[in-house]
């Protein structure tokens, strides 16, 4: 796969009351070493002026999300565990609590696919149940 890709990452939020979807389509850098992906991108959060370093670290048995910035926390999703992470925000601090229910990587020659379907827990209370699709395939420009 080229260093430069495009990253498409669509979220999706299943609460008790309601249900929301998010979508990120950006260019962002790619490698692999040691048998792990890694992809590099940078966001600005909804409502803030600062950007936030992202990187996704993943292989077949895990996926770890680390944000830098405005937001500062590492998720980590491994199939059948939970896992808790101290989530900084600019509206404050919160533990959370990622219980991953469903993880699959799928790789083709130019192509990565990862799916997480996950429940999580915010300061110890039960919040929702969330997926993630992340798409990441080679960068054309026009």
């Amino acid at each position: 796969m080229t260093k430069q890709v495009l990253l498409s990452i669509t979220g999706s939020q299943f609460s008790e009351s309601d249900s929301d979807s998010i979508e990120l389509v950006t260019v962002a850098n790619y490698y692999k070493r040691n048998g792990h992906h890694f992809i590099l991108y940078e966001e600005v959060p909804d409502g803030e002026d600062s950007v936030v370093k992202n990187t996704l670290k993943f292989d077949h048995t895990f996926f770890e999300m680390t944000k830098k910035g405005a937001v500062n926390t590492q998720l980590l999703f491994m199939p059948g565990a939970s896992n808790s992470t101290y989530y900084s925000t600019p509206a404050g601090p919160m533990t959370v609590n990622v219980t991953t229910a469903q993880y699959t990587l799928s790789e083709e020659e130019n192509y990565i696919e990862v799916y997480i379907k996950y429940a999580l827990d915010i300061n110890y209370s039960y919040s929702s149940e969330n997926e993630i699709l992340i798409r990441v395939g080679p960068h054309k420009e026009v």
